[in-house]
């Protein structure tokens, strides 16, 4: 008998689903999405950042729980510190989360297009999203004034130490955006397959 042709022996070769041996499906790492180094950074520093507020903010509530419910007594600083690491929680996930691409985006459109009208998008927005962040990273400075001379109620803080968060997350957002937008100009495309690993 004869070899089958070698589009039947690939046919016959593959590998039928076993309901009863589910494999799982292999996620690309996160991080593969990051197309450069820029945003590669902001995802390690705004992801420690926010790992950490979080840490501060759920050891303090637990330690005035305990206090409160357990000894009749209070930490003035157990409930006030919380109220300024939360923005910083908020600002270091926005900023891990725009350097993963995790934000939410429907590209259906733009995947059907070529190689070069991607391109062309893709530094266009980018800029456009540069150009917006920086002019709110201007409007964010004119209030930094005003949060100089606001203290918190308990241990006296400057409120500007919360209001840091979002000129942080401001600024690295613009710096972020710019690095895309130069990395579409360099025509590295972040809808290709390579770069989503796929």
């Amino acid at each position: 008998m004869k070899n089958p042709p070698p589009d039947l022996a690939i046919a016959d070769s593959e590998i039928e689903f076993d309901p009863n041996n589910p494999q799982p499906i292999e996620q690309p790492d996160p991080l593969t999405l990051v197309t450069d180094k820029v945003n590669l950074w902001a995802t390690y520093v705004g992801g420690l950042m926010a790992v950490l507020a979080f840490f501060v903010i759920g050891v303090l509530l637990v330690i005035a729980v305990i206090l409160r419910f357990g000894f009749n007594a209070s930490l003035d600083y157990a409930t006030e510190i919380p109220t300024f690491a939360f923005p910083w929680l908020i600002a270091g996930g926005v900023v891990a989360a725009m350097g993963r691409n995790g934000h939410l985006a429907v590209d259906y459109f733009v995947n059907k297009g070529s190689a070069s009208l991607q391109r062309y998008l893709d530094v266009f927005v980018w800029v456009l999203c540069t150009l917006a962040l920086a002019f709110l990273v201007y409007v964010s400075t004119l209030l930094i004034r005003p949060y100089t001379f606001q203290k918190s109620p308990i241990l006296g803080l400057p409120m500007l130490l919360s209001y840091a968060a979002y000129i942080y997350m401001a600024v690295s957002l613009t710096v972020q955006s710019a690095a895309r937008a130069w990395t579409a100009f360099r025509g590295k495309n972040v809808h290709s397959k390579e770069v989503l690993g796929v």
